[in-house]
C-alpha cells in the first residue's frame, strides 16, 4: 500500500495499517498484488489492497492511513548545510 504513494510522489508515515488473511498464503509462488489510493483528505492518505493467487481468489486484504510529510520541514535540525 505504500508503493501507491510512492507512485504518486507523496513521501508518507504509515499511521494504521490491518490487512486481513482470508487464506493462507503461500510462498515461493506468483501472487497477484493490486493496491490503489481510496481516499485523500489533506495530509491523510487511505490506501487499499488485495493479494490475489493466479486463479484470482482473494487471499488477503488490507487498508492502511498514511500521513504526508514535508522531509524537508522534518528532519531539517538533522540535516547539516553546506
Amino acid at each position: 500500500m505504500g508503493k501507491v504513494n510512492r507512485l504518486r510522489s507523496v513521501i508518507a508515515l504509515t499511521k494504521q495499517m490491518d490487512v486481513e488473511y482470508l487464506k493462507p498464503v503461500p510462498l515461493q509462488t506468483p501472487l497477484i498484488v493490486e493496491g490503489r489510493e481510496s481516499s485523500v483528505r489533506g495530509k491523510k492518505h487511505i490506501n487499499i489492497a488485495e493479494i490475489r493467487n493466479q486463479k484470482g481468489e482473494v487471499l488477503a486484504r488490507g487498508r492502511a492511513v498514511f500521513i504526508a510529510i514535508d522531509p524537508l520541514k522534518m528532519f531539517a535540525k538533522h540535516i547539516k548545510k553546506l
